[in-house]
Parts: structure tokens; sequence; C-alpha cells
């Protein structure tokens, strides 16, 4: 006899969002173990899936992620912070934190290994959070959103790729 689970949220596809990696500082052990780094995030883009309301597109024009290492060197724990600006001029303050899993490929982006790569989706989640003005977009500050993350490796730099899902909550009772 098989159970069916019920009062468990779906997932809704709602954003994508895109931030260049440019200069990287690092900041060595601190207190707890970990070693920190602080990775410019200057550039980039966040936009709305189609389907999903509201619909914006945003340039990112300040981010950075406090980046710290596990001791163990298993994973990462993602910090990011950063503004954007929507082509209506209005302001989004975004937020993202994650744990990545520190798998070979992984690895090599972060010590960049010349034989780096583009990582597929799975090695990093997270959850986003928003900060806004603009009325038409408060959704984003009232909602939960959850993500996969990935690094691309381009001609042009480090890229980190988030897709961002809804958390839509269930209605069903036991």
């Amino acid at each position: 006899m098989s159970v069916e689970l019920s009062g468990f949220p779906t997932l809704k596809p709602a954003i994508i969002t895109k931030v260049d990696i440019r200069d990287v500082h690092d900041l060595g052990t601190i207190h707890n173990g970990s070693k920190l780094s602080h990775y410019g995030t200057p550039t980039g883009t966040i936009e709305s899936v189609p389907g999903f309301e509201p619909a914006f597109k945003a340039n990112v024009n300040f981010g950075a992620d406090w980046l710290s290492f596990d001791p163990d060197g298993n994973h990462a724990r993602i910090d990011l912070r950063g503004m954007a600006r929507t082509e209506q001029g209005h302001a989004i303050d975004f937020r993202y934190t994650g744990v990545i899993k520190m798998r070979p490929e992984v690895s090599k982006i972060f010590n960049m290994d010349p034989d780096m790569a583009t990582v597929p989706f799975g090695h990093a989640t997270g959850s986003h959070t928003f900060l806004v003005a603009d009325p038409a977009l408060k959704d984003l500050e009232n909602n939960v959103f959850v993500s996969n993350g990935r690094i691309a490796v381009t001609e042009k730099g480090l890229v980190v790729e988030t897709r961002q899902s809804l958390v839509v909550a269930s209605t069903v009772m036991d």
C-alpha cells in the first residue's frame, strides 16, 4: 500500500538571473575556519520567464558575493547581494543565499584551472529575496523563490546563472 503525500508546495518557473564575476578579493581564513572571498558581480541581467507575473527585465548595476568555503572543502556558502534597475527605471535589491557542492569540476573554476569548463545545474541550490519600491513588483517581495545555479565559463569571463522558481503553497489537506 502506497501513501500519497499531500500538503507539499510546488514550484513555478519564474526568473533567470545572470551576474558577471569580475574582481576577486581573498580575505583568508576567518574565525570559524572557513575561507572567505569577495567576488565582485557588477553587471548582469534579471529577467522573468514567459508567463510569470510580474513580467520584468532589469540590468544589474552593482553586486558582490561574500563566498565562504567550508574548512573541509566539501561545500561553499553563497551570500550574494546586488542592485538592478528595470527598463522602467525602478530599483530591485536582490539577495541570494545558497550552498555549492564542491565537486572537482566546480573546484577547477574557483582555482582558475586552465581546463575549467561550464558546470551544469545541480551543484548549487539556493533561495532568493527581493526588496522593491515599485508597486507593480511587490509580489517579488511577498513570495518565496528557490533556485538551481551554475557557473558558465565564457570568452568574457565567468557568469553565475540561477534559475529561480516561485514556491507555490499547497491547498491540499490530509
